[in-house]
């Protein structure tokens, strides 16, 4: 089975279609599931704001898959997961499904909010473009692939690598909805820093890991200028491999930075390459 990537126009457009058809019947599994288990808790009014109970629900449901759990077959995992990644690492099936309706909701709530916007497939000229073949919403030139902002939220939270706060949803949905509209520039959020990075210790493959969590307007309005920082950050010594794990988290190999030289490395690299002076 192709991956986005690899895909040709046609085979996108169909990929394209393929995940809109999924998402009614996506929604109506979370909206049964939330009725038998949420305690009215949740109320999918289709407003920003419900995504916080929403998301504060799901963090409590959420589990890992164990040695034990029979794989699905691939051809019923949803497209965002069939065509992505391809087989998934951490989250159980039911956790899967959970998540696709989640994604269905978002796709709704930031529909809503940004009428503008329409589905397309994802391109650039460039080839290396991260979201190249994947379903974005689009208004002009700005590109969002809603489908892949939850699915790395979601495997954080299950294995307690990265967790997130109530609102994280919220606040992801509230500026993803300002860049379609055009007006994220003077809405940024002014008390979040750039970045946050996490020591993760040492990985048997990789050595030791530095985790970094991009602003969320960082990640969503300079994904490509993102893609060329790894580039340079990985030629730097002391650095042994630097990568993107989603959208919004950065890994980075090596044995002898710190937590505070590389935050201070990579603040320097946004403010002076990044096109719009940053405000913390």
């Amino acid at each position: 089975m192709k991956s986005y990537e690899k895909m040709k126009k046609q085979e996108a457009a169909a990929a394209l279609q393929e995940f809109l058809d999924e998402r009614p019947h996506a929604l109506e599994h979370l909206t049964r599931y939330l009725a038998e288990s949420s305690e009215g808790t949740v109320n999918l009014d289709g407003t920003v704001e419900s995504l916080t109970p929403l998301w504060r629900w799901v963090k409590s449901v959420l589990t890992e898959r164990t040695a034990e759990t029979p794989g699905p077959e691939t051809s019923t995992n949803p497209t965002w997961l069939r065509y992505g990644i391809g087989t998934e690492p951490i989250l159980s099936p039911d956790s899967i499904a959970v998540i696709d309706g989640v994604i269905s909701y978002l796709c709704r709530v930031v529909e809503q909010g940004a009428p503008k916007a329409r589905w397309r497939v994802g391109y650039n000229r460039i080839k290396s473009y991260m979201w190249q073949n994947h379903p974005v919403l689009a208004n002009d030139n700005e590109e969002v692939p809603l489908p892949d902002l939850v699915p790395g939220l979601a495997r954080g939270q299950a294995s307690g690598g990265l967790t997130s706060e109530d609102d994280k949803l919220t606040r992801t949905a509230a500026a993803v909805i300002r860049r379609l509209n055009g007006t994220d520039e003077d809405t940024v959020a002014e008390d979040e820093p750039l970045i946050e990075v996490e020591d993760l210790g040492e990985d048997e493959l990789r050595g030791r890991e530095l985790e970094v969590s991009l602003r969320e307007d960082i990640a969503h309005e300079y994904s490509r200028e993102v893609d060329g920082l790894l580039k340079t950050l990985v030629k730097e010594e002391g650095i042994t491999g630097a990568f993107r794990e989603d959208r919004e988290v950065l890994l980075v190999n090596t044995p002898s930075w710190n937590t505070d030289q590389l935050q201070q490395w990579i603040t320097r690299y946004i403010e002076d390459n990044f096109r719009r002076s940053k405000r913390r």
